[in-house]
């Protein structure tokens, strides 16, 4: 019985804490500038001469056609370097491709996928280009 006693009047000493913490603990602190300093209306907003307002770029790119005896025709992927696709459609291989996208500012690199073939380039001047040739590396060639 006297277990019991200790028990409950530690757990309402427990609550009692934590209520004093909770009700003493929101304490409202002062603006760091006073509200008269700040613009009193959106016609009286500006923004400085250099700031760009744009969020997206015009990013042209273009695919070089292979010379080919055979047709082929496969399906032609872009990405962004996170893997967003923006751009999805069937090409020959033989033909030249090109396509203007707005893309977000953000976006460095474009991924294209075409069949087994896979290249990421850079974006540099608001374009880039790919082609079809896969490099097969120097590794099967003797000295």
């Amino acid at each position: 019985m006297k277990n019991s006693k200790k028990h409950l009047k530690a757990k309402i000493a427990g609550w009692m804490v934590v209520s004093v913490f909770v009700f003493f603990s929101c304490v409202e602190e002062p603006l760091e500038q006073a509200p008269g300093s700040l613009t009193e209306s959106i016609e009286e907003l500006q923004a400085t001469a250099v700031f760009d307002w744009k969020t997206s770029d015009k990013i042209t790119v273009t695919v070089e056609g292979l010379d080919v005896d055979v047709a082929v025709n496969r399906k032609l992927t872009l990405e962004t370097e996170t893997g967003d696709e923006f751009f999805a459609g069937a090409q020959a291989m033989s033909e030249d491709f090109e396509m203007t996208f707005d893309l977000p500012s953000h976006v460095t690199a474009v991924t294209m996928k075409y069949g087994a073939i896979e290249k990421e380039r850079e974006i540099v001047d608001n374009r880039v280009a790919f082609d079809f040739v896969v490099d097969m590396g120097d590794e099967d060639l003797e000295p």
